[in-house]
């Protein structure tokens, strides 16, 4: 009984201790936590990998100028090939609008090829 009301206690302790006031993560935030896992440039990312096979000019997310707001509001939603879709509570619609213009607005990050290593050096 007393392990009962402890767990109890600790229940709606923990419950008052959350923070309506917190900061909420931005566009760029959600795109690091939600996105970037599989979209960022580079090997490595399954998402940007894919793209890259279907032959598309810039496969990662950053940096693309042809996506628009509704289609990546229906394929965050719906999902699409290995991408799972996110439901409203993972993803609010404002998060996805939030994250789209973080899209838009970022610049891809400057990559160069990988130098070959020169033999007998």
């Amino acid at each position: 009984m007393k392990k009962l009301i402890a767990i109890s206690l600790l229940g709606i302790l923990s419950a008052c201790n959350s923070n309506p006031t917190a900061e909420k993560p931005d566009g760029a935030e959600n795109y690091a936590l939600m996105c970037a896992g599989c979209h960022d440039p580079g090997p490595g990312h399954p998402g940007t990998m894919l793209l890259e096979q279907a032959g598309r000019p810039v496969a990662s997310l950053i940096g693309r100028d042809d996506l628009e707001l509704e289609y990546l509001r229906a394929i965050v939603r719906q999902g699409l090939i290995e991408m799972p879709p996110f439901r409203p509570t993972e993803l609010s619609d404002a998060e996805i609008d939030e994250i789209y213009a973080h899209i838009m607005s970022a610049k891809p990050p400057v990559t160069t090829p990988a130098k070959p290593v020169k033999k007998g050096s």
